[in-house]
């Protein structure tokens, strides 16, 4: 009787749980993205994207950013697609940096870039800072 009872808890624990799984750690561990946007002159594109790549652990230097300014080049008005798709390390943790272009008018792409909320909101403030600067050389 005491063995019969052990099995029955045993597969309502089994069945509780969801079953049996492979276990996979999950690649991104954000379901619910966030975007940080701006409109870009063309030729500030690459040094905004060198800007912000210090704010990443890993999986956006040199070779990713040149991907995406190379692609971005290539647009045509009214041209809109993902331009970039990273597998990044933020604070320790692996997520994705989405990168999204439209030509809004002839070298000026607005530049959409999905990620962490933590993050976008990092990019976002960093998007600001970046066109006061530009405003304020003018």
């Amino acid at each position: 009787m005491k063995l019969k009872s052990t099995v029955i808890i045993i597969i309502g624990l089994f069945i509780f749980l969801g079953g049996c799984s492979d276990t996979v750690a999950p690649k991104i561990q954000d379901k619910n993205p966030e975007e940080a946007s701006m409109n870009f002159d063309m030729n500030n594109v690459k040094p905004f994207l060198q800007h912000i790549s210090p704010l990443i652990d890993s999986g956006f230097s040199k070779k990713e950013i040149t991907q995406v300014q190379e692609k971005i080049e290539k647009m045509k008005p009214d041209d809109e697609y993902e331009v970039g798709k990273f597998d990044i390390v933020y604070q320790d943790k692996k997520t994705q940096l989405i990168i999204n272009a439209f030509m809004d008018s002839p070298d000026a792409p607005d530049i959409y870039i999905f990620t962490t909320p933590d993050l976008a909101n990092k990019i976002q403030d960093e998007m600001i800072k970046f066109a006061d600067e530009l405003e304020a050389d003018n």
